[in-house]
């Protein structure tokens, strides 16, 4: 075959293979164009049930939108099969209490004013340890002893302030007697020196009163140099904790760390014959009978948050919430976190059930409505217009009723208005959204 015969051939069935495919299409969109005037000439039932004149017309799932204006509201099925087929559950209504709470992540700790952080004053070594991790103590128990140079100077320091005083007041006391003896400059100097005395004995007390030693200058007065020195050898320390010791072989270096409330020991850095620094943590103590829950509250829920509510705490892992309310708000919001530090205190038998640097999660009861019409949050749409419940109208037709939504606790939601005026028993729960989604339907079909 000739090069033209060929070109002519392909030409040929080019143009009928495009003839077939406009053929084709044009076919494809009649046959849609019939497909839906049929469709919106029967609402779209296809034939599913049959055409009822008086009672309307039905959609694809059987539904049954009723002509009578009087009940245009109401959404009725055709059948029960065609409401079965819908999943629609429909639950009783429940009259109860309503707690709206505010939900927030928080952590369990020690109560800031009643723990305490504990070193020497001045800079020693460890001669004895009396308490250990996890011992109850009491209020001025002795911790651990702490032998430093220091103390013994400034024990020194004080006998040697009393003596001087003494001293310069006996002076001043002799010269007093011979006034008419002596030159009035001689009594002023003895004045002036005895005042200087005085203000160096009081200081010489206070540095031991600074480092928790009880002592006092009238006590100490009476002695003689022998007694003062023997009370100042052992001042702060109980009689057990030199037991055995020959009087004259007690340093006078000593110094207690004491207990400042009642509590237990929660950190223990020392042991004997360590050598510590002043200032330097060596024990902790903590009371834990008393505890803080501090939650963080996003800022989208600060507001509703007031000192006084109640507040549930449960911690991670627990079955049971603790019980207390909310003690203090912070004055800002956390830099990093964005949240609202909200802090409750928990004392008593609570607290046993607390440990400190547990995670857990809070709830404040910001709202509470003891008598409410209570139905299922799901129980709730809003069809465009208005917040609405359906209600059974019959065995297969349901109606809309306006409301207003209240307070919400999980899965629960408060409902006032119309709805209360015929006392319905039962509402629509699961499937609720579909018969909201045929009301918007029809709304915009009317359109």
């Amino acid at each position: 075959m000739s090069r033209a015969a060929r070109d002519t051939t392909l030409a040929w069935h080019q143009a009928r293979a495009a003839a077939v495919s406009w053929l084709m299409s044009g076919v494809t969109v009649a046959g849609l164009a019939l497909v839906g005037w049929y469709g919106h000439a029967t609402h779209w039932t296809f034939g599913i049930g049959g055409h009822d004149d008086h009672h309307g017309t039905h959609d694809a799932t059987g539904t049954e939108h009723v002509a009578d204006t009087a009940a245009a509201d109401l959404i009725r099925f055709e059948s029960a099969e065609s409401l079965a087929r819908t999943g629609i559950e429909v639950v009783p209504v429940e009259a109860g209490s309503v707690v709206s709470e505010v939900v927030a992540n928080g952590v369990v700790r020690y109560d800031g004013r009643r723990i305490a952080q504990l070193s020497t004053r001045v800079p020693g070594t460890v001669w004895r340890v009396e308490k250990h991790l996890g011992d109850a103590v009491r209020q001025g128990d002795v911790l651990l002893v702490v032998e430093s140079s220091e103390v013994g100077r400034l024990k020194a320091e004080f006998l040697n302030a009393l003596v001087s005083f003494e001293a310069r007041r006996e002076q001043l006391a002799i010269l007093e007697e011979l006034k008419s003896a002596v030159m009035g400059r001689q009594i002023r100097e003895a004045t002036a020196s005895l005042r200087e005395a005085r203000i160096h004995l009081h200081n010489a007390e206070q540095a031991l009163v600074n480092l928790g030693f009880v002592v006092s200058i009238a006590e100490y007065e009476p002695l003689d140099d022998e007694e003062r020195a023997a009370r100042i050898r052992t001042l702060g320390l109980e009689p057990r904790l030199v037991a055995g010791i020959a009087p004259d072989r007690v340093t006078s270096n000593l110094l207690p760390l004491r207990a400042p409330f009642d509590g237990l020991v929660i950190g223990r850095e020392a042991v004997v014959g360590e050598v510590v620094e002043a200032g330097k943590q060596i024990f902790e103590v903590a009371d834990v009978s008393r505890m803080w829950i501090v939650l963080s509250v996003s800022k989208e829920d600060a507001a509703q948050v007031k000192v006084g509510q109640s507040l549930r705490f449960r911690p991670d892992g627990s079955a049971t919430d603790v019980a207390s309310s909310v003690a203090w708000i912070s004055t800002e919001v956390n830099e990093e976190t964005r949240t609202l530090e909200v802090r409750a205190d928990v004392a008593g038998e609570a607290s046993g059930a607390l440990r400190a640097n547990t995670f857990g999660t809070g709830r404040i009861e910001v709202a509470r409505q003891d008598t409410a019409v209570v139905v299922p949050a799901a129980s709730v749409q809003w069809d465009g217009a208005r917040w609405v419940v359906f209600v059974p109208a019959g065995e297969t037709a349901f109606e809309p009723l306006p409301v207003e939504p209240g307070l919400r606790q999980g899965e629960r939601v408060a409902i006032s208005g119309e709805f209360l005026a015929g006392q319905p028993t039962h509402v629509v729960a699961r499937g609720s959204h579909l018969l909201k989604s045929k009301i918007v339907l029809d709304r915009l079909e009317g359109e």
